[in-house]
């Protein structure tokens, strides 16, 4: 797929949304700054498109007639196709599915554009704009990798390109996550704030998925144990919870009220922020903030689920139980589930069928502690520098704008392999039907004020994944829950004792 025919125009026009008279020799040299080379004879007007295999989508060469009518192709300009390249991980499961799905039907609307999948970003290639290799046109990542990567310059700016479309509104229109897209100076206050000074913040891309803690619960075993699940907010709390893991939990059927796990942004923050922890570092960034009472209590808590109460499988028992199933939960063996998953069901949803009954729950209400808290996260589509020509960018920005849209999001509400950045998908039918039950607390988690983020600084994975290492050893029961999280703290300030990254902004002081 490494060449593009000649372009041909077929007629004239503007790009949508772009606000640009295009010509034939316009095109071509596009195409040949780009270094997609020429010869229709290659390649035959071929696009990719694709099908499912194994539960997955493994890309294939399909012929396009550049004769067919497409979408607006009766004020559109269209010539054989060019190469836009998306490095993404939505590559297979639900989310796979929606992203082969959107790949044709961007091309159907913007018939002058392929989409090629690539499935892997290396530093290397994103800062191809220095000259190591060519980079990709759309590359899907985490906020701290923005944040990392942008201190590098490996993304191009758009806000000028978005200003051209009035409808877009990021805070009208979406879920939104500061400085995950955008160069506003991420305010490290509590709570989140409720604008972004769009207009005056630099921005680089799109947003695109979201990701947010929740529950999920096998109503079925419920009711078979006498336990009537809550339905409304401010309806249970740990006390509830703790009684109805004790019904659910039958060694002799080796069902568990619970599947507590080491879990950082599905159990045990969100379980800290319901307890009263305003956020895991400090305001200057120099340690974490494990060392509060609250935070002790949580961990303890969910802990005590495994090895005081016994009503949650240990980790060897939780591989023995799942089985065929992938985990305990969709092989029917647990009540209660504290998850991110509540926001992929699409991958549940085939192991667990028509077995149980399932639900989203409201979200528990800690004992002397605030509004029940919960983290999210958000990965956005930036777009990487290094294509000078504005065609290759306005491409890419219109591929984003795509997949952050209605039309795409809204797919995504029905395949369920992420959470919709889109607030209008989260009303939709389509998104609220079942199974699972209760969709509806997918949206009431999205709109709470207080949504806070795991990510808040450049180098957060090197710090996350040395506190993974020493935080298993309280799950695993090496040690016990206080040791555990203690040694936790002391790695927080040995770690943010070499940080020379940039510290975010605190509008309000929290922990100075």
């Amino acid at each position: 797929m490494g060449m593009v025919s000649e372009g041909r125009m077929v007629g004239t026009g503007r790009l949508p949304g772009l606000g640009r008279r295009v010509s034939r020799r316009g095109v071509l040299g596009l195409v040949g700054r780009l270094g997609l080379g020429v010869g229709a004879a290659a390649l035959g007007g071929m696009s990719l498109d694709f099908e499912r295999t194994a539960g997955a989508f493994s890309p294939r060469k399909a012929a396009r007639d550049p004769t067919t009518p497409t979408v607006g192709a009766d004020v559109r300009p269209h010539w054989e196709t060019v190469k836009l390249r998306l490095v993404t991980d939505h590559t297979s499961g639900p989310r796979g599915a929606v992203m082969g799905w959107g790949a044709a039907e961007f091309e159907k609307i913007y018939p002058y554009f392929i989409v090629r999948l690539e499935s892997t970003v290396t530093p290397a290639r994103l800062l191809g704009a220095h000259g190591s290799t060519d980079p990709p046109h759309l590359v899907l990542l985490s906020q701290e990798g923005f944040l990392r990567f942008r201190e590098l310059g490996a993304f191009a700016e758009v806000s000028e390109l978005l200003a051209r479309h009035p409808d877009y509104d990021p805070w009208e229109n979406h879920y939104f996550l500061p400085d995950t897209i955008t160069d506003d100076g991420l305010d490290h206050s509590y709570r989140q704030p409720a604008e972004l000074t769009f207009g005056q913040a630099r921005q680089f891309g799109l947003p695109f998925e979201l990701s947010i803690s929740g529950f999920l619960a096998n109503a079925t075993l419920a009711e078979e144990a006498g336990v009537q699940l809550p339905d409304s907010e401010d309806s249970w709390t740990w006390d509830d919870w703790t009684e109805w893991d004790a019904r659910m939990t039958d060694p002799e059927t080796g069902t568990f009220g619970t599947w507590a796990r080491d879990d950082y942004a599905g159990q045990y923050m969100p379980q800290m922020y319901a307890k009263g922890l305003k956020k895991p570092f400090d305001d200057g960034l120099t340690k974490t903030m494990f060392d509060r009472p609250e935070a002790l209590q949580a961990w303890t808590y969910l802990i005590d689920k495994i090895f005081e109460h016994k009503t949650s499988p240990t980790s060897r028992e939780s591989k023995e139980l799942a089985g065929e199933y992938g985990n305990p939960f969709a092989a029917g063996k647990v009540g209660i589930w504290p998850t991110e998953q509540v926001g992929s069901t699409g991958f549940e949803a085939p192991r667990i069928k028509d077995s149980f009954r399932w639900s989203l729950l409201p979200e528990v209400v800690a004992p002397g502690g605030e509004q029940p808290g919960h983290s999210w996260s958000m990965r956005g589509n930036l777009v990487p520098a290094g294509h000078e020509d504005d065609w290759a960018v306005e491409g890419a920005l219109e591929l984003a704008l795509f997949l952050a849209g209605d039309i795409y999001q809204s797919r995504v509400g029905i395949e369920r392999g992420h959470v919709p950045v889109c607030k209008s998908v989260m009303e939709k039918s389509e998104s609220l039907a079942s199974p699972p039950d209760g969709m509806k607390w997918l949206k009431v988690y999205a709109d709470r004020p207080d949504n806070r983020s795991p990510y808040p600084f450049v180098g957060w994975e090197r710090w996350w994944r040395h506190h993974k290492g020493l935080a298993w050893k309280g799950w695993f029961g090496t040690q016990s829950a206080e040791e555990a999280l203690a040694a936790c703290q002391a790695w927080g300030e040995r770690f943010f004792s070499f940080y020379d990254g940039p510290k975010p902004y605190v509008r309000e002081p929290v922990y100075a």
